[in-house]
C-alpha cells in the first residue's frame, strides 16, 4: 500500500478544485502531509473528549460549545479515529479528503472521460487515508475509492447513486467518530450541530448532494440567486429560492451557537423577500461578513469580506434594476 506522501499533480489538483470556487480557493495539496498529522492530533482529542462536536452521547451542559461525551467504540478503535479525522476533518474542517471528493464527484459527468487517471488518484487517496484503519474499514471505503477509478470515464453515465451510496458508507463507518460524518448521513437534534461544521458546509463545501447538485460552494450557487452585491433577482427561479432557503434554516436550526444562528437568518432573509415578492436583492456582502464573525468566533477560518468577488457568478440577473430587457436565466 502507498504511503502517505503528496503526490506531484497536487498542485494541478488543487487548481481544478479552486475553478469552481467564485472567490475562495483552498489548497487540498497539503492534506496527505501536514493535515495527517493534524489528524491523528484532532483524533486524540476526540478520544480523550476534549474536541469540539465529540460525536458518539447526547449532549449535556456542552451542547452550546458542541462537546459531547465520546463513544466506547471511538476510544476502542484510536486507527479508526484518525482515519475518519483525516476524511472528515474534525474538528476544525480545514481541507478534508471528504470535501475533494465531493468536488471530484461532481466534475466527474463533465470532466471524467478526459482525464480518468485524474480522478482515479481521489480513490487512491481515499484508501490510503483508510489503509491503517484495520480490515473492516478498507473494506467499507472500497466502494468510494473504487468509484473514482471505475466511474468518471463513462461521463453523463457516471452512476450517481452508486456515489452516494458509497458517500453513506463512509459517513456510517465513521459517524461515531465524526460529526461530520454524523451530519452527513442526516440531521440531527437542534443546537447540536457543531458552529464549525455549519461554516465549512456555508462556506466551502462543493453542493455536489444539495439541490444544486454541482461542485460550487453554497456561497456561490446563492450569488447566482440574490448576488453578493446588490441586484435584480432571477425570475423563474422559485423553486431555488426555496431550497436554498430552507437550507440555511435547517443549519441556522442546527447550530450550537447563538451567533450562527443568527447571522444565518441574515442570510436567509433575502431568498425569503424574494420568496415573498421582492425582486430585489440587497446582496449577501454584509451578511456573509457578519456570518464570518460568528464563524471565526466559532473556531473556523470563514473568508473575509474582502475576498469575495460574485463577478463569475453573476449570472442569469442584470445587476442594473432599470434595464430588464438584458435579464436572462440561469445556467
Amino acid at each position: 500500500m502507498p504511503g502517505a506522501t503528496a503526490r506531484s499533480g497536487a498542485a494541478g489538483r488543487a487548481e481544478r478544485l479552486g475553478q469552481h470556487r467564485s472567490w475562495r480557493r483552498w489548497a487540498p495539496a497539503v492534506r496527505l502531509t501536514g493535515l495527517r498529522g493534524a489528524a491523528v492530533v484532532s483524533a486524540t482529542l476526540l478520544l480523550a473528549g476534549c474536541g469540539a462536536g465529540a460525536p458518539g452521547g447526547p449532549a449535556g451542559d456542552g451542547a452550546s460549545d458542541g462537546t459531547a461525551a465520546t463513544s466506547p467504540s471511538s476510544a476502542a478503535d484510536p486507527a479508526l479515529a484518525a482515519a475518519c479525522t483525516d476524511f472528515w476533518g474534525d474538528p476544525d474542517y480545514t481541507a478534508p479528503l471528504s470535501r475533494i471528493v465531493l468536488d471530484r464527484a461532481a466534475t466527474a459527468p463533465e470532466a471524467g472521460p478526459s482525464d480518468p487517471f485524474f480522478y482515479s488518484m481521489t480513490g487512491d487517496d481515499v484508501e490510503e487515508t483508510f489503509a491503517g484503519a484495520g480490515e473492516g474499514a478498507q473494506q467499507r471505503s472500497a466502494a468510494l475509492a473504487e468509484w473514482f477509478r471505475t466511474e468518471p470515464e463513462r461521463g453523463a453515465e457516471a452512476d450517481v447513486d452508486a456515489f452516494r451510496a458509497a458517500w453513506e458508507d463512509v459517513a456510517t463507518l465513521c459517524r461515531e467518530q465524526s460529526a461530520a460524518a454524523q451530519w452527513a448521513l442526516g440531521p440531527g437534534p437542534e443546537h447540536t450541530k457543531p458552529s464549525a461544521l455549519v461554516c465549512a458546509d456555508v462556506f466551502d463545501t462543493p453542493g455536489t448532494l444539495t439541490h444544486f447538485g454541482n461542485a460550487n460552494v453554497l456561497t456561490s450557487n446563492m450569488f447566482k440567486l440574490v448576488g453578493l452585491s446588490p441586484r435584480a433577482v432571477p425570475a423563474g427561479h422559485e423553486e431555488e429560492l426555496r431550497a436554498t432557503s430552507e437550507l440555511l434554516a435547517a443549519e441556522a436550526a442546527a447550530a450550537d451557537s447563538v451567533d450562527v444562528r443568527d447571522a444565518l437568518a441574515q442570510v436567509r432573509a433575502p431568498f425569503e423577500d424574494a420568496l415573498a415578492g421582492d425582486d430585489w436583492s440587497g446582496g449577501l456582502r454584509d451578511p456573509l461578513g457578519r456570518l464570518g464573525e460568528a464563524c471565526e468566533a466559532a473556531g473556523y477560518a470563514a473568508p473575509g469580506v474582502g475576498e469575495m468577488d460574485d463577478s463569475s457568478a453573476v449570472v442569469g440577473a442584470n445587476p442594473d434594476r432599470q434595464d430588464p430587457t438584458v435579464q436572462e436565466g440561469l445556467s
